[in-house]
């Protein structure tokens, strides 16, 4: 049965006590952050809606990562809504983590799921409205191609302290940038499909469709001979976490690591490196998004090759 505005099923199918007390509490914030009566009807109908789908797909709304909140806008498109309520239902679930990662009752760090998503790129969606500005500064977010001198810097300050992590986090960090994989891509990547011998990964797309596209749905991408220290380092480091890990990039307990933590590894590497900066806030003054994310490193190492190089075609998938 399809969801009502509210995000309902019905009059009778209502949020869980633990979803709603999710919601109830955003309520309150809203009312005491928001002035107009019809915006905070509709800011908690977006945010009763995205918890209704957390809680049919029993995810923590807290744990939620990027490829979560695309299944739920997928779902959307799907459902054929409107695309005015597609982007208020988006923003609806942006403001919901911007108010999560103010709360000081949170004491771990609480990621926007949203924040590398553009509706007009990745979903050709142009019906934007002033509730989603914040999230699709569209005439910032296309144009904005760090350098690769700036690039650069974020491998001398690949976060962590022990081998494990810093290893990682470097490998990341340069692999990005040599791939212009997606983070959700990476984030797939199984090591049966990792060749050392031609410096090959073969990589399911993150956007195409399979049966529109069965040519380019798997695409290979490689990386340079200069990689091969720290991919033959970090081999033994990830196995020792697990039997057997099955995908390329694990945490210390041998499980995959999420689009929004790899995505988070870059983010923290600008910080570390001074060069981080705020691209968009809301009307709050919150950071809504910054520069330097996965997402950017995917487009300056795209621009970079068509300006810089001599590539004359390259499939980024």
């Amino acid at each position: 049965m399809r969801r009502d505005d509210s995000g309902q099923f019905g009059t009778k199918h209502t949020l869980s006590d633990e979803y709603r007390e999710y919601f109830e509490d955003y309520s309150d914030w809203v009312a005491t952050h928001v002035d107009k009566e019809r915006t905070r009807e509709r800011l908690e109908a977006g945010v009763r809606a995205w918890l209704r789908f957390c809680e049919d797909e029993e995810l923590d709304p807290l744990a939620a990562d990027e490829n979560d909140v695309r299944i739920y806008i997928d779902e959307l498109v799907r459902e054929e809504y409107a695309e005015t309520t597609i982007t208020r239902r988006v923003a609806s679930v942006s403001k919901f983590y911007i108010y999560q990662r103010n709360d000081p009752r949170n004491t771990a760090e609480i990621d926007n799921p949203t924040e590398d998503i553009s509706l007009p790129r990745d979903y050709g969606i142009q019906n934007l409205s002033e509730y989603v500005r914040v999230l699709d500064q569209e005439g910032k977010t296309d144009i904005i191609s760090p350098s690769a001198a700036e690039v650069s810097k974020l491998f001398e300050h690949a976060p962590g302290k022990r081998s494990f992590t810093y290893t990682m986090n470097e490998l990341v960090l340069r692999l990005f940038w040599e791939t212009a994989l997606r983070a959700d891509e990476m984030s797939r990547v199984k090591m049966r499909n990792v060749d050392s011998e031609n410096r090959e990964i073969t990589v399911r797309s993150a956007k195409l469709n399979r049966k529109e596209h069965p040519d380019l749905y798997h695409r290979c991408v490689w990386w340079s001979p200069d990689l091969d220290f720290l991919m033959k380092r970090w081999r033994p480091l990830r196995r020792n976490t697990a039997d057997d890990p099955e995908y390329l990039f694990v945490n210390s307990s041998g499980e995959q690591l999420t689009p929004s933590y790899l995505s988070r590894i870059v983010k923290e590497a600008a910080r570390r490196a001074g060069i981080q900066e705020p691209l968009t806030r809301d009307e709050n003054g919150d950071v809504k998004q910054h520069l330097w994310t996965a997402h950017r490193l995917r487009h300056a190492r795209i621009t970079y090759l068509a300006n810089q190089t001599d590539m004359t075609s390259t499939t980024f998938g």
